[in-house]
């Protein structure tokens, strides 16, 4: 692709590395006053960020950034009974170790901490898109209990909130919630890339630490949907990473991407002559196109037609989030022509890189929940079912619940009592189950 597709809304690692000063008097200007952090050696005061969208452009990174550093934070309102809420930037890491900025959501119980400190849930959301508008922190009241495009009561143009918030705060719990990369944050959404995706749930977790308010301590567990499961299960595949800033004790992954068994699925699906689902090339196509940013071996036209390449940059451009481009690429393929190849280049080397993002090829640092609706038929049940076999087969500490009857959209509010069980046990220090036949 000869052009930048995102930009529009996002800026260069150079262009976000210059203005320093600037975007410090901006943030002035803008009533920045200043917040504690919690912990003795940290930098000695923490900004608040500008209102509005100035607060996900960050100044340039002082040379002695290092990863969960808080850039600035702003409190906004919250949804959750008996909570604050704040809006994070703080710095994290992609994939080959570049330091970028990443925002999120913090919400605070409004009861005393405990003297210890309290236990943090770090939240990974599912698929929201790739252009930098399609952030969860950025739709009116972000800090709530979990809202479906599809759901009759959902205001947004994609799924944002946190399944059983409401049930995390009333336990005591500091709840974070990561955008990602590139989404929120100016830069390039590394979609379905499973080490940044975990870095950046597990930065989320150091740097709310940082946040005085928070009264937060040092055990973590991550918990994700769809996307979000996969960076779970990754976040637990890479728990050394924050290793003395944080301690995971845990993961929660509800219908996990799983990327080369839900490659399998796909493929069997074309080759029988049938159609994938509009959001299923739409991902796919997302996918795609962060692999090419993350791994340059790999070309966009490797695997789409000019035809594809044109649509995606125009929707990109035009700040499409996942839903809205699924529609673009089903109506666009009907007079516009076939936008994946028939005969992708270089197979190899996407192979090798979708092995690499794969679930279960390293082995899990901390004890896993998976929970997989049986009626999905956006993340197969069967890569979900591969992934399990393969963490069971490389030891790990993993329990499986599957429902009857429940789709990918109504797995989070079926399984969510369980997984409060078994967060609390983990909080707890109770040993995990092993389900593994």
């Amino acid at each position: 692709m000869s052009a930048n597709p995102f930009a529009a809304s996002g800026k260069n690692r150079r262009e976000r590395r210059t203005g320093r000063g600037l975007a410090m008097a901006m943030a002035v200007l803008a009533g920045c006053t200043i917040c504690n952090v919690a912990h003795a050696g940290d930098p000695p005061s923490i900004a608040i960020g500008p209102a509005g969208i100035d607060f996900y452009n960050p100044p340039e990174a002082p040379k002695d950034a290092r990863h969960g550093d808080l850039i600035w934070v702003r409190e906004i309102t919250s949804g959750a009974p008996g909570s604050t809420a704040w809006k994070l930037l703080y710095w994290s890491t992609t994939a080959d170790n570049q330091l970028v900025p990443v925002s999120a959501l913090a919400v605070v119980p409004d009861s005393p901490a405990p003297p210890h400190g309290r236990p943090i849930v770090s939240w990974a959301h599912g698929t929201s898109g790739v252009p930098r508008n399609c952030a969860p922190s950025m739709v009116d009241n972000p800090a709530r209990d979990a809202t479906f495009y599809f759901m009759p009561n959902s205001p947004a143009s994609y799924d944002f909130g946190i399944p059983g918030l409401t049930g995390m705060i009333a336990a005591g719990y500091v709840v974070v919630a990561t955008d990602y990369n590139g989404l929120g944050a100016p830069g390039i959404h590394h979609y379905l890339i499973g080490p940044t995706e975990a870095r950046n749930v597990l930065d989320a977790s150091v740097a709310v630490r940082h946040l005085r308010q928070a009264g937060a301590g040092e055990n973590v567990v991550a918990i994700g949907w769809s996307q979000g499961g996969q960076a779970a299960i990754w976040s637990g595949q890479m728990a050394d990473y924050v290793a003395g800033s944080a301690k995971l004790v845990g993961a929660v992954a509800l219908a996990p991407v799983n990327a080369l068994e839900q490659t399998k699925v796909f493929d069997s699906v074309i080759a029988s002559g049938k159609k994938l689902p509009p959001m299923s090339f739409a991902e796919r196509a997302m996918a795609w196109y962060a692999m090419t940013i993350a791994y340059p071996e790999l070309k966009f036209s490797d695997v789409m037609t000019p035809v594809g390449e044109a649509v995606f940059a125009e929707a990109a451009k035009a700040g499409q989030c996942n839903h809205h481009m699924g529609d673009t690429f089903a109506y666009a393929q009907g007079y516009r022509g076939a936008m994946g190849r028939p005969d992708p280049a270089n197979q190899d080397a996407w192979l090798a890189r979708i092995k690499e993002n794969a679930l279960g090829f390293l082995a899990a640092q901390v004890p896993v929940a998976v929970y997989q609706g049986k009626e999905d038929v956006a993340v197969a049940p069967a890569a979900t079912e591969a992934y399990v076999k393969l963490a069971c087969a490389m030891g790990a500490v993993i329990s499986f619940t599957e429902y009857d009857g429940v789709d990918h959209i109504r797995l989070s509010a079926k399984a969510t009592p369980e997984f409060l069980s078994w967060i609390a046990q983990r909080f707890a220090g109770k040993p995990a189950a092993r389900t593994c036949e």
